[in-house]
């Protein structure tokens, strides 16, 4: 459930006097177990019904867990259209609001949409919608030494996934709802048994156990191996990498289910200086801002690279607001057979200059000069269902390589401004203005090609489009290259030039070379 400006009454409350409760947690009562309540009743049955109206949210609040009982579980009696949610708070909680809006400082699992919620009024898509009938639990992960790690949701006491406790107090079981909500507590009940977040493997030592992602990545070490479990990992601010990893998802096991990576604001990862490697993982993004550029706080998503080599593999990386993938020209940036997409701007962006915003806060700028020459490649890699740029380079004189690639339903295919970028064997299918597009505006001295071979544009407004204005703007399409079904085949602006050279075969073509404003 989504929070708003109508939170109820924000207040502290703690059960009356003359309520048993506050005398006694630990007797056979209803309610046993809770510390504290509002707008809550308890039924002689052993349930809760919540009695706050409309979005008049009452709770009630439970003993502190503990490495000997982890772990708490609500039964839906009665449902609610916009949800019961559960999940861990502090000291303070308050009647008005669910657990995990910013009310009061707590993370929450939402039964009307499966949303996770962690300080905001919006969730981030995490696990199934609950109902009337349905199990939801909540519990934490300690360590060796009884240090709570890690948050973990489940739904019939099945394993959703996990999350990095975001405070160490944050251990107070919360559940909240309002009428006609009723709901069963079970405060004493069995962690259910499931297999870590994730292993490191360092060499041939054997593989150690973590329980959350955060954790692992944090304690690995140069060449080693972090193999992620199936199910969700949720990051509430992303993930930082420092160091020549390898993320992977499990391999060779059928039941072995794709990993999801899921960030409420900018998923990071830094490659700063070394050698990063992502593999059959699945990356998404619910956070950012669509007004950011995709250099600022909120422009970018799933993947953010700024220098060092990153290689993605069999990947799915998605943006619900920002842009799937960006990287510095200084990176080396190697994907294959990975989709991106949907994205709420672009889909993979590539750019020279960056003002530390899309990474680590506080890590400062990195000033790249247009001489850099960094060298990206995509190979079988599908950008779809982005609102803005299906693929961008900004800036550089580094080379890009696109092949075996398709870029469809967005807005502009390729965009180009300045840098060169070769194409081989790529599709540009329903893009919503223009497939291939390259600009020279406020950028002298410094080339713009791009040269196809082998690729196809399919329904498009615009096929090609040269722009000059103050450096070269090339495309080069020969005959192995086809235009289908667009409105308009190519265009040039101020100086723009779409060069339709042939294969030396003695031919030539119809046109060798459109270098006016035009269209065909």
């Amino acid at each position: 459930a989504e929070g708003g400006s109508n939170e109820g009454p924000a207040q502290d409350l703690e059960p009356s006097e003359g309520d048993p409760l506050s005398a006694t947690a630990n007797h056979n009562l209803p309610g046993a177990g809770i510390n504290k309540f509002a707008l809550a009743e308890f039924l002689a049955s052993g349930g809760v019904e919540f009695t706050g109206s409309d979005r008049e949210y009452g709770f009630v609040r439970g003993q502190q867990l503990s490495k000997e009982q982890p772990y708490f579980e609500v039964t839906i009696v009665v449902d609610r259209e916009d949800g019961i949610g559960i999940g861990l708070c502090g000291n303070k909680v308050m009647s008005g609001a669910m657990p995990g809006w910013p009310a009061y400082p707590s993370i929450g699992y939402h039964s009307d949409d499966g949303g996770l919620f962690q300080g905001r009024n919006y969730g981030m898509p995490f696990g199934p919608p609950c109902h009337a009938g349905d199990r939801m639990g909540c519990g934490v992960l300690f360590s060796a030494g009884g240090v709570a790690e890690t948050v973990v949701f489940t739904k019939n006491r099945e394993l959703i996934g996990w999350v990095p406790l975001p405070a160490s107090g944050m251990l107070f079981p919360v559940v909240a709802s309002a009428a006609p909500a009723v709901a069963n507590l079970d405060l004493k009940a069995e962690l259910p048994s499931f297999p870590p977040a994730c292993w490191v493997k360092t060499g041939t030592a054997e593989a150690i156990a973590f329980s959350n992602l955060a954790l692992a990545v944090a304690s690995a070490k140069d060449g080693d191996i972090v193999t992620a479990n199936g199910g969700v990992h949720a990051f509430n601010k992303g993930l930082a990498v420092t160091r020549s990893i390898t993320i992977c998802g499990v391999e060779g096991k059928e039941l072995a289910a794709e990993p999801e990576l899921r960030g409420g604001e900018d998923f990071v990862i830094d490659s700063k200086g070394i050698k990063v490697r992502l593999k059959g993982l699945s990356i998404k993004s619910f956070g950012g801002d669509k007004s950011a550029g995709w250099e600022e706080l909120g422009g970018a998503g799933g993947v953010c690279a700024r220098q060092g080599s990153i290689t993605i593999e069999s990947c799915k990386i998605s943006s619900q607001n920002g842009t799937g993938v960006v990287s510095t020209l200084l990176c080396q940036l190697h994907a294959s057979h990975t989709n991106v997409g949907p994205c709420g701007r672009h889909g993979i962006v590539f750019f020279a200059q960056g003002k530390g915003g899309i990474f680590a806060p506080g890590e400062g700028s990195v000033e790249t000069s247009r001489n850099d020459r960094g060298v990206q490649l995509l190979d079988g890699v599908t950008v779809r269902d982005c609102e803005e740029v299906g693929v961008a380079v900004n800036q550089s004189k580094g080379s890009l390589t696109i092949t075996g690639c398709s870029v469809e339903a967005c807005k502009d295919g390729l965009v180009v401004h300045p840098a060169k970028v070769t194409l081989q064997s790529s599709s540009f299918v329903g893009c919503r203005r223009n497939a291939i597009k390259v600009l020279s505006w406020r950028s002298e001295g410094l080339a713009c090609e791009v040269q196809c071979k082998e690729c196809t544009i399919k329904d498009c407004p615009m096929g090609l489009r040269a722009e000059g204005g103050g450096g070269v703007a090339k495309i080069g399409w020969d005959n192995s290259n086809t235009i289908q079904e667009c409105i308009t085949s190519f265009a040039c602006e101020e100086g723009g030039v779409i060069d339709q050279h042939t294969e030396p075969s003695g031919e030539e073509s119809e046109y060798s070379e459109y270098s006016e404003s035009s269209g065909g």
